[in-house]
């Protein structure tokens, strides 16, 4: 098979990148600074052969760019580069193929080449701009994109390329000029407007000394966009999340639900009212676009899962728990939905499902804080209470690791809760005293402590305030006030402690409360009201049958 001479493949690689050969649909031809058929003037050899040799090369890229040789394509352009650098279309393929190959350092040699060949260019600095981000240079960044500007301003992207750069290099002054130029463009659209607001909301987080009037531009900004009245969803989104983020709650909600007029089937409107509405307390409100997200895509478990969250806040444990269930069959991996169906679970009284759940999700979650907080719970309910500490301990142990902050007088008031009742008074008194400590008006903590003692006889006059604190601070608490007219029994005062513990089962009529009345018979018995004591024990037997109690009836004067 015959060889073709050399000069006849160099007929056919100038023929093929003269016929317009290109990737990635762009049509890269010789530059018109170099192209001898744009020119009548005398060309000399040089030339021809500098032009010859920058064809060839663009040639032999492309083959090797046919046989998928993507580095023997880029050397063979970069050839060309080299013969003829004023090639700008090349020499940006060229470089943006070297920044896919993070060799920031080969796209700025390539493209200060072009541009010291063809002067400045908006897509050459532009490009350039983006390399020496790359590379960490911000100044240098900043400007190319400030020259990328100057010879093209009709490109708005520019302006918040140019912006995201000062903003993340905190040259305030600059960042706010450069907005306002922005801001003022006629030609600039809707979502160009948004984004220079968003921008506007950057710059405030970042400098409070511009704060408020980043924020009054921004303000500006939506408020010409609304004028406008658009109609895309994706704008009115936008819009709707500016103004919510600048606390505007009425107008966010108002082009949320626009959104969702314009594109009914599109949930992020949806799912941004629901939030709205659950922070603001607007359950019913939240439900209806929850439950709208939830028939557009059945196979979401956000909103099953927001759904649960309403129906826990309306106090609606056992469907909460039915929300939490489904979330869990879409996601069996979501952690907020196993933590927050075992505490349904414990919410509605059921205590053994409610450890059933935890023990779930302990093989699918990672160990918690609060998912051993709500087995301590749930074991404590059912009388487990040595399970009930260890499990408070582990809950404890993770909280010094990850975020102290959540062993809280709250946590060390319900440790030791259940340490009292599991009868171990020694060390229920340390946690109940360590919460007092990290707040001394805790209602409950003053409230539990303080009966402990009365109960056992002890430290009565401390109990006396500590309890007589809780009642002013919950003047109304049912539990509170038994605790009062308990310590004051105690304290060898029954005629004076029986007001309050009537009180307290008053307000306990629609749920009445064994320990109540059992307290009321005993005061009665001391002074001498026999048959209204023996009623009242008689009451608290029927509720709750104790040895106690049975005793106390058996004993009485007949």
């Amino acid at each position: 098979m015959p060889r073709f001479p050399s000069r006849i493949l160099l007929a056919v690689a100038v023929g093929a990148a003269l016929a317009g050969c290109g990737t990635s649909g762009r049509k890269i031809v010789p530059s018109p600074a170099t192209d001898p058929t744009k020119s009548t003037a005398v060309v000399s050899d040089a030339e021809i052969d500098r032009v010859a040799k920058a064809h060839a090369a663009f040639g032999a890229g492309i083959i090797r760019q046919m046989h998928e040789d993507s580095e023997g394509m880029l050397k063979f352009w970069t050839q060309s580069l080299r013969a003829d650098p004023g090639n700008l279309e090349l020499a940006v393929e060229v470089a943006r193929r070297r920044l896919t190959r993070k060799d920031p350092a080969a796209a700025i040699e390539v493209l200060l080449a072009a541009r010291k060949a063809a002067g400045d260019h908006a897509e050459i600095e532009s490009v350039l701009g983006f390399a020496y981000l790359e590379s960490g240079k911000k100044t240098e960044a900043i400007d190319a994109y400030r020259r990328a500007l100057g010879v093209d301003p009709g490109e708005l992207s520019l302006y918040s390329t140019l912006a995201h750069v000062l903003v993340e290099s905190d040259r305030v002054d600059e960042t706010m000029a450069l907005l306002k130029q922005a801001g003022e463009r006629r030609d600039a659209g809707a979502g160009f407007l948004v984004e220079v607001a968003e921008l506007y909301g950057q710059v405030e987080k970042r400098s409070p000394k511009v704060a408020e009037t980043a924020r009054a531009q921004a303000l500006a900004l939506l408020d010409r966009v609304a004028l406008a009245k658009p109609t895309d969803p994706l704008v009115l989104n936008r819009l709707a999340d500016r103004y919510a983020a600048l606390g505007k709650k009425e107008q966010a909600e108002k082009y949320y639900q626009e959104s969702r007029t314009q594109a009914p089937r599109n949930p992020l409107a949806a799912a941004r009212l629901a939030e709205m509405y659950l922070q603001s307390g607007r359950l019913k409100e939240a439900a209806q676009q929850l439950e709208a997200l939830r028939r557009e895509d059945p196979t979401n478990p956000a909103p099953q899962y927001f759904l649960g969250l309403v129906a826990f806040e309306e106090r609606e444990f056992d469907r909460a728990a039915e929300f939490f269930r489904r979330t869990l069959l879409l996601d069996s991996n979501h952690e907020a939905a196993h933590l927050d169906l075992v505490a349904s679970l414990l919410s509605d009284g059921k205590a053994a499902e409610a450890l059933e759940a935890a023990q779930k999700a302990r093989a699918k979650i990672k160990p918690s804080f609060r998912l051993e907080f709500l087995t301590a719970l749930a074991h404590g309910r059912l009388k487990e209470y040595e399970v009930a500490f260890e499990s408070f301990q582990a809950a404890e142990k993770i909280a010094k690791e990850t975020d102290p902050k959540l062993i809280d007088n709250r946590f060390l008031f319900q440790v030791g809760a259940v340490l009292e009742e599991g009868h171990r008074e020694e060390l229920a008194e340390q946690y109940l005293l360590r919460s007092l400590e990290m707040k001394h008006d805790f209602a409950p903590a003053l409230n539990h402590l303080g009966y402990m003692w009365a109960d056992k006889g002890t430290n009565l006059e401390r109990a006396r305030t500590m309890i007589d604190e809780a009642v002013k601070l919950d003047p109304e608490n049912a539990a509170y006030l038994d605790s009062l007219g308990w310590v004051i029994f105690k304290m060898g005062k029954p005629a004076e402690a029986l007001p309050w513990l009537e009180k307290a089962a008053k307000l306990l009529e629609k749920e009445p409360d064994a320990t109540v009345f059992e307290h009321i018979g005993d005061v009665l018995a001391a002074l001498k009201r026999w048959d209204e004591a023996k009623d009242l024990w008689k009451k608290s037997m029927a509720i709750e049958a104790t040895d106690g109690v049975k005793q106390k009836l058996e004993s009485a004067p007949k």
